[in-house]
C-alpha cells in the first residue's frame, strides 16, 4: 500500500491516511493495535495504532531527515511486522 506523505507527517513523525483508505489498511494491519515497526531497514520498536486519528507514530527524527523529493511511504505487513519504506 502506499501514501503520501504530507506536511504534517513529515513535520510530526507519523504515517497518516485519510478516512477513504480506512479500510485498505484495516485489510493491511487486520485488527492490530500495535506493530513492530521497520523503516527503511531499522527498527523503531512497536508502535500503536491511533485507528480514531488514523496515523501511526514513527518519530518525526525520521521523517524530517527525509528529502523533499522523497512524497511517499510503502507499507507491507510480514506477520506482525510494518515495513515502511520511502519513494
Amino acid at each position: 500500500m502506499t501514501l503520501n506523505i504530507t506536511k504534517s507527517a513529515r513535520r510530526y513523525g507519523y504515517i497518516i491516511w485519510s478516512e477513504k483508505n480506512d479500510k485498505d489498511m484495516k485489510k493491511l494491519l487486520g485488527d492490530f493495535t500495535s506493530v513492530s515497526v521497520i523503516f527503511n531497514g531499522f527498527s523503531v520498536g512497536t508502535k500503536n495504532i491511533d485507528w480514531k486519528y488514523h496515523r501511526i507514530s514513527i518519530g518525526w527524527k525520521f521523517t524530517r531527515a527525509l528529502p523533499d523529493i522523497i512524497s511517499s511511504f510503502v507499507l507491507k505487513r510480514k506477520g506482525e511486522i510494518l515495513e515502511v519504506t520511502t519513494k
